[in-house]
């Protein structure tokens, strides 16, 4: 495939709604585009969007446009990309899509991240674009301009040819990929992989669960969390508000301590560590009151009490299973599943999760490693080590 672009188009913005809505209908045509998106994020809860990149293929040829994403009408676009018949095709886009979910309301319909296909097709983990294109097409691109104030008009001819390499190899690069991904015969978990990952990215946590986020929740319970829970959403309606980042607002480590000290005054409230006189004078009130009331609201369970050491080690043997598997199958370990992962198949085995709630026990991971693995738990298979491959399953 070739671009058909003249060095005048490379460094056009669009910006009329009539193009715009153009665009879309060729997108629908194509039946398949790359995207990638500018934002800028510094000093924000939810980045402000800069600049929309597209590719797709007409006639052969691949067409590529830069969009302004200030002030822009985007619907046609956003179409597409919610689209079930259209495949979008990005790299790496966990931000992208949350962007597009967080102040669009967009969640991406048919949608294949090349960055995780790699990792199925045996390419790399976590792979960066500029490597990809290097190690599948040959081509190595330029780095270009690393920190750019995309909402800065006018951008350069430089930096908006080096906004357009970032989706320039996205289709030729898909299709290395998926030859290798259907030779593996792994394209199905690929494509679970990316489905899910689309999905929680475009999925925002409601305030009153945006506690489970916060860093050390897992030691508070009872009437402390039931303040961390208050805390945190009120804590995020104003982040949300004022789109500023919430530890700007209050700061983790702070109001995990004010939960856990039962903090009560102003006083108190200023020998909290990482609050400054600022903090209290603007939200003190607020951050008393709240989380009074959250006290009086305390959340049932709360932390998680810690594996018996029996079942810890149960925990272990598993993680050391999934290892053995992972070089198996010739995936990274991590891409199967993490020590958090094993744990909570041991809570699944015990009757504490449900298997929804349980990765090694969903799709794929099921598959190559959940449900051997419960079946030693539950005593219906046998492990042995295999000075080969290390930890084994055999099954009577």
């Amino acid at each position: 495939m070739s671009s058909n672009l003249s060095s005048a188009q490379e460094t056009e913005i669009i910006r009329d709604t009539t193009a715009i809505a153009g665009i879309g209908e060729r997108l629908a045509a194509s039946k398949r585009f790359g995207i990638d998106l500018e934002f800028m994020s510094a000093d924000r809860y939810i980045p402000d969007l800069a600049l929309v990149q597209l590719v797709w293929e007409e006639n052969g040829d691949l067409q590529m446009v830069l969009i302004d994403g200030v002030d822009t009408e985007l619907a046609p676009i956003f179409t597409q990309i919610e689209s079930t018949s259209v495949l979008t095709l990005a790299h790496g886009a966990k931000q992208d899509l949350s962007l597009l979910g967080f102040r669009y309301q967009v969640k991406a319909g048919a949608f294949m991240d090349t960055q995780i296909a790699a990792a199925f097709a045996g390419v790399a983990e976590q792979i960066g674009y500029g490597n990809l294109v290097d190690r599948l097409l040959g081509t190595k691109l330029d780095k270009g301009p690393q920190f750019t104030d995309w909402l800065r008009r006018p951008l350069s001819p430089k930096q908006l040819r080096y906004a357009l390499d970032d989706v320039r190899y996205l289709l030729p690069a898909w299709d290395a990929l998926r030859i290798k991904l259907d030779q593996a015969e792994r394209r199905p978990w690929a494509q679970e992989e990316s489905d899910g990952m689309a999905s929680a990215a475009a999925t925002r946590r409601p305030p009153e669960l945006a506690y489970l986020g916060v860093g050390g929740s897992g030691s508070l319970k009872g009437a402390g969390l039931g303040a961390l829970r208050a805390l945190a959403a009120w804590r995020d309606d104003i982040a949300v508000s004022d789109n500023i980042p919430p530890g700007w607002i209050l700061a983790d480590p702070a109001a995990v301590d004010i939960c856990r000290r039962n903090v009560r005054n102003e006083r108190d409230l200023k020998k909290v560590r990482g609050i400054g006189s600022a903090t209290v004078s603007k939200y003190g009130p607020a951050i008393l009151r709240i989380a009074a009331e959250g006290r009086n609201k305390p959340v049932e369970g709360g932390a998680r009490n810690q594996l018996d050491p029996v079942w810890q080690a149960q925990a272990a043997v598993i993680t050391a299973m999934v290892a053995g598997r992972a070089t198996e199958v010739g995936l990274p370990l991590r891409t199967i599943a993490a020590k958090a992962d094993a744990e909570a198949l041991v809570r699944h085995a015990l009757g504490q999760l449900d298997a929804e709630e349980c990765k090694l026990m969903r799709g794929w991971r099921a598959e190559v490693m959940g449900l051997d693995a419960l079946a030693w738990l539950r005593g219906e298979a046998s492990v042995f080590a295999d000075p080969k491959l290390g930890v084994r399953i055999q099954k009577p």
